[in-house]
């Protein structure tokens, strides 16, 4: 073996890279970008959730304390932190508000609540959930039920009479006072795991991922043989050609997204409330756009190299700030903008409320119709991106 030759054939391979400005500054700022993404989103500070209160108690009298009313109590223990933005709901408001997504949450204190906890020393706490956000959905039964315990603590010797600071307790000199949450969910329920809440997000994501690299390697090679060049010769427009090509590409995009979505409900067996015909729409109209996008980007790139490194700074920012993994209300305001303006996020919402919510297309379309409008854009953006070069 000679070191000499490996030497200048490693010596060639770095200047051919070199030469290469666009494959350089890839090289450079497609990570940076994506790891200052998720710097940004880690560390951010999650937005208070909106939780409606109804609060019925009447109180109750201990011989020990005098008037006590723990549903107030709770109510201001409650505030007191800054996970929660609370909202005085009345009963007939509690289903309006959570179809509506105002409140994620809402609890309800009934006229007895002090009265039953005196006589069982059992708080039994109705908490009705939203339900299609299952981290969020835990993260709230876990901080009322921490706060239930914290007011009951505060509450032991003075009212009940008995010894003991901590209701997690169960030592010598200590009280256990259970707390149990009545759980009701608007969407979702106990039957759905973590993947079926994590499906529509997959589909989605996994969808466009797929579509994107298809598309953009096969416009690549269309160019790089001249057939785009031979193409602007004759007399089809820059908009036929791109609409050509995302009619042709479009056929396996779709069969793959098909393939995605089938096999996800199908073999791997997720729940879903809503139709399966919906979903195969959404699917498609995000195959589109993900086409779309990937002759856009391919206008950009002279190598399929360079199209590989398309994919961290394309594809990444779009599972980042597309409401994959973070709702858009917990990133930092100067991000949202940037937010709405990702396709994959009207894709995710749509078949979540299709999946989790059992939404009809009378209740989704608007954001097929932005999902639509974005493929349009992208069209257009391919045609006066597009050299009409003839060969």
């Amino acid at each position: 073996m000679s070191l000499r030759r490996v030497r200048k054939l490693a010596w060639r391979v770095m200047r051919q890279v070199l030469r290469d400005r666009r494959t350089v500054a890839l090289i450079i700022f497609a990570p940076i970008l994506v790891l200052t993404l998720g710097a940004i989103l880690f560390r951010a500070e999650p937005a208070p959730v909106s939780v409606g209160v109804v609060n019925e108690d009447e109180g109750a009298y201990s011989p020990l304390g005098g008037s006590i009313n723990l549903g107030q109590r709770m109510l201001d223990e409650l505030t007191a932190g800054d996970a929660f933005r609370l909202v005085i709901l009345s009963r007939s408001e509690v289903d309006d508000r959570l179809r509506s997504g105002d409140v994620k949450a809402v609890i309800v204190f009934p006229e007895d609540f002090t009265a039953s906890f005196l006589k069982s020393h059992q708080v039994v706490l109705d908490l009705r959930l939203e339900g299609s956000e299952p981290t969020r959905s835990k993260a709230i039964i876990a901080y009322v039920s921490q706060a239930a315990m914290k007011t009951m603590a505060r509450m032991v010797g003075t009212y009940l009479g008995l010894s003991g600071s901590s209701p997690q307790g169960g030592g010598e000199g200590e009280v256990v006072l259970p707390v149990s949450a009545q759980v009701t969910y608007l969407y979702g329920g106990e039957q759905f795991d973590t993947f079926d809440y994590i499906a529509p997000v997959y589909i989605a994501l996994l969808g466009m991922f797929f579509v994107f690299l298809l598309a953009c390697i096969a416009f690549l090679r269309e160019r790089s043989q001249g057939t785009i060049e031979r193409l602007a010769a004759t007399p089809a427009s820059r908009f036929e050609i791109v609409l050509g090509y995302m009619f042709g590409l479009g056929l396996f995009g779709l069969i793959q997204v098909t393939i995605i979505l089938f096999f996800t409900v199908w073999v791997i067996g997720i729940h879903y409330k809503g139709s399966l015909a919906l979903m195969l729409l959404v699917v498609a109209i995000m195959a589109v756009v993900g086409i779309n996008l990937g002759i856009l980007a391919s206008a950009f790139a002279r190598t399929e190299f360079q199209v590989i490194q398309f994919i961290p700074l394309v594809l990444l920012p779009q599972a980042l700030l597309g409401g994959t993994f973070w709702s858009i209300s917990d990133m930092p305001t100067y991000l949202q903008p940037i937010a709405y303006a990702m396709p994959i996020y009207y894709a995710n919402v749509a078949l979540r409320d299709v999946m989790l919510k059992g939404w009809g297309l009378g209740e989704i379309w608007p954001n097929l119709a932005v999902l639509a409008g974005i493929g349009l854009v992208l069209v257009i953006l391919s045609s006066l991106m597009m050299r009409r070069e003839v060969a």
